[in-house]
Protein backbone atom coordinates (compact mmCIF):
# COMPACT_ATOMS: atom_id res chain seq x y z
CA UNK A 1 0.00 0.00 0.00
CA UNK A 2 2.38 2.24 0.70
CA UNK A 3 4.25 1.82 -2.99
CA UNK A 4 4.96 5.44 -4.42
CA UNK A 5 2.84 5.27 -7.23
CA UNK A 6 0.00 5.78 -5.18
CA UNK A 7 -1.38 9.24 -4.45
CA UNK A 8 -4.83 11.10 -4.34
CA UNK A 9 -6.73 10.14 -7.85
CA UNK A 10 -5.11 6.44 -8.37
CA UNK A 11 -7.26 3.67 -8.41
CA UNK A 12 -7.24 1.26 -5.58
CA UNK A 13 -9.70 -2.14 -4.56
CA UNK A 14 -11.56 -1.60 -1.29
CA UNK A 15 -14.03 -3.63 0.30
CA UNK A 16 -17.23 -1.21 0.46
CA UNK A 17 -19.90 -1.59 3.02
CA UNK A 18 -22.58 -0.05 1.11
CA UNK A 19 -21.83 -2.56 -2.01
CA UNK A 20 -20.80 -4.92 0.19
CA UNK A 21 -18.19 -5.94 -2.36
CA UNK A 22 -14.74 -5.44 -3.04
CA UNK A 23 -14.77 -2.62 -5.72
CA UNK A 24 -12.88 -0.63 -7.72
CA UNK A 25 -12.04 2.54 -6.08
CA UNK A 26 -10.01 6.26 -5.57
CA UNK A 27 -8.03 7.70 -3.53
CA UNK A 28 -9.48 10.47 -2.29
CA UNK A 29 -6.49 10.82 0.87
CA UNK A 30 -3.63 9.76 1.89
CA UNK A 31 -1.95 10.08 5.07
CA UNK A 32 1.93 9.19 5.83
CA UNK A 33 2.43 7.02 2.68
CA UNK A 34 -0.81 4.82 3.64
CA UNK A 35 -4.76 5.51 1.73
CA UNK A 36 -6.46 6.85 4.54
CA UNK A 37 -10.07 7.20 2.48
CA UNK A 38 -11.28 6.12 -0.67
CA UNK A 39 -14.48 7.03 -2.86
CA UNK A 40 -15.88 4.10 -4.35
CA UNK A 41 -16.76 4.11 -8.03
CA UNK A 42 -19.73 2.27 -8.11
CA UNK A 43 -21.92 3.65 -5.30
CA UNK A 44 -20.04 7.04 -5.16
CA UNK A 45 -19.73 6.15 -1.24
CA UNK A 46 -16.82 7.77 0.82
CA UNK A 47 -15.24 5.94 3.49
CA UNK A 48 -11.75 4.67 5.26
CA UNK A 49 -9.95 2.40 2.57
CA UNK A 50 -10.68 -1.46 3.49
CA UNK A 51 -7.99 -3.38 1.88
CA UNK A 52 -10.37 -7.02 2.21
CA UNK A 53 -13.63 -7.54 4.06
CA UNK A 54 -13.82 -6.37 7.34
CA UNK A 55 -14.29 -9.60 9.97
CA UNK A 56 -17.41 -10.17 11.77
CA UNK A 57 -17.19 -9.18 15.34
CA UNK A 58 -20.46 -10.15 16.78
CA UNK A 59 -19.77 -13.92 15.57
CA UNK A 60 -16.85 -14.10 18.94
CA UNK A 61 -18.99 -12.35 20.98
CA UNK A 62 -22.26 -14.79 20.13
CA UNK A 63 -19.65 -17.54 20.45
CA UNK A 64 -18.42 -16.56 23.14
CA UNK A 65 -21.91 -16.26 24.84
CA UNK A 66 -22.69 -19.81 23.96
CA UNK A 67 -20.24 -20.86 25.54
CA UNK A 68 -20.82 -18.77 29.11
CA UNK A 69 -24.01 -20.47 29.11
CA UNK A 70 -27.41 -19.93 30.01
CA UNK A 71 -28.18 -16.36 29.87
CA UNK A 72 -29.89 -14.39 33.06
CA UNK A 73 -33.27 -13.95 30.60
CA UNK A 74 -33.56 -17.50 29.81
CA UNK A 75 -33.19 -18.39 34.02
CA UNK A 76 -35.67 -16.31 34.48
CA UNK A 77 -38.33 -17.56 31.84
CA UNK A 78 -37.38 -21.44 33.03
CA UNK A 79 -38.10 -20.89 36.66
CA UNK A 80 -41.62 -19.19 35.74
CA UNK A 81 -42.23 -22.02 33.63
CA UNK A 82 -41.28 -24.12 36.07
CA UNK A 83 -43.33 -22.50 38.39
CA UNK A 84 -46.38 -22.14 36.36
CA UNK A 85 -45.78 -26.53 36.39
CA UNK A 86 -44.92 -27.14 39.89
CA UNK A 87 -47.24 -30.17 40.67
CA UNK A 88 -48.84 -30.56 37.53
CA UNK A 89 -48.73 -33.31 35.27
CA UNK A 90 -47.23 -32.40 31.18
CA UNK A 91 -49.35 -35.66 30.15
CA UNK A 92 -52.78 -33.41 30.77
CA UNK A 93 -52.20 -31.30 27.95
CA UNK A 94 -54.03 -30.21 25.25
CA UNK A 95 -52.17 -29.91 21.90
CA UNK A 96 -52.15 -26.88 20.51
CA UNK A 97 -54.33 -25.95 17.41
CA UNK A 98 -55.23 -22.50 16.10
CA UNK A 99 -58.95 -23.80 16.32
CA UNK A 100 -59.30 -24.82 19.62
CA UNK A 101 -60.53 -23.38 22.90
CA UNK A 102 -58.15 -22.68 25.68
CA UNK A 103 -58.70 -21.60 28.98
CA UNK A 104 -56.76 -19.98 31.45
CA UNK A 105 -53.86 -21.74 33.36
CA UNK A 106 -54.26 -24.71 31.35
CA UNK A 107 -51.42 -27.12 29.87
CA UNK A 108 -50.72 -27.14 26.22
CA UNK A 109 -48.41 -29.26 24.04
CA UNK A 110 -47.06 -26.73 21.19
CA UNK A 111 -45.71 -28.97 17.94
CA UNK A 112 -42.42 -26.09 18.15
CA UNK A 113 -42.23 -24.62 21.21
CA UNK A 114 -43.09 -27.47 23.59
CA UNK A 115 -45.14 -27.78 26.58
CA UNK A 116 -46.59 -24.41 28.09
CA UNK A 117 -49.07 -23.04 30.44
CA UNK A 118 -51.96 -20.32 29.12
CA UNK A 119 -51.25 -17.49 31.28
CA UNK A 120 -54.35 -14.95 29.94
CA UNK A 121 -56.38 -14.58 27.16
CA UNK A 122 -56.38 -11.70 25.25
CA UNK A 123 -59.59 -10.71 23.57
CA UNK A 124 -59.79 -10.89 19.98
CA UNK A 125 -58.38 -14.55 19.55
CA UNK A 126 -55.09 -15.11 21.34
CA UNK A 127 -53.92 -16.63 24.16
CA UNK A 128 -50.32 -15.49 25.90
CA UNK A 129 -48.64 -18.83 26.83
CA UNK A 130 -45.83 -19.08 28.65
CA UNK A 131 -42.92 -21.53 27.88
CA UNK A 132 -39.77 -22.73 28.84
CA UNK A 133 -38.03 -20.20 26.52
CA UNK A 134 -40.17 -17.70 27.17
CA UNK A 135 -43.46 -16.04 27.22
CA UNK A 136 -45.34 -16.38 23.43
CA UNK A 137 -48.68 -14.99 22.17
CA UNK A 138 -50.73 -17.44 20.19
CA UNK A 139 -53.66 -17.89 17.90
CA UNK A 140 -56.82 -19.82 19.22
CA UNK A 141 -60.55 -19.98 19.01
CA UNK A 142 -61.64 -17.81 22.71
CA UNK A 143 -64.34 -19.35 24.92
CA UNK A 144 -67.79 -18.01 24.70
CA UNK A 145 -67.35 -16.43 28.52
CA UNK A 146 -64.13 -14.47 26.88
CA UNK A 147 -66.07 -13.70 23.60
CA UNK A 148 -67.13 -9.95 23.28
CA UNK A 149 -70.25 -8.77 23.46
CA UNK A 150 -71.37 -6.62 19.82
CA UNK A 151 -71.49 -2.96 20.69
CA UNK A 152 -75.77 -2.91 20.57
CA UNK A 153 -76.36 -5.86 22.56
CA UNK A 154 -74.37 -3.78 25.25
CA UNK A 155 -76.05 -0.45 24.33
CA UNK A 156 -79.31 -2.28 24.94
CA UNK A 157 -78.25 -4.27 28.33
CA UNK A 158 -76.90 -1.02 29.92
CA UNK A 159 -80.15 1.04 28.73
CA UNK A 160 -82.41 -1.77 30.59
CA UNK A 161 -80.71 -1.93 33.45
CA UNK A 162 -80.88 2.37 33.66
CA UNK A 163 -84.51 2.25 33.37
CA UNK A 164 -84.70 -0.70 35.80
CA UNK A 165 -82.74 1.74 38.33
CA UNK A 166 -84.97 4.46 36.94
CA UNK A 167 -88.48 2.68 37.88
Amino acid sequence: MTEPDLTAGSEVDSYCLKCKDMTNHMVIAMADGVIAKAQCNVCGGRHKYRAAKPSKSKAKSTASRAAAGVTLKEKKATAAFEALLKGRDGSESKPYAMTSIFNKNEIINHPTFGLGVVTSIIPANKIEVTFKDGVRILICVLPVSETPEPAKSRKKKIRKVVKEAAA
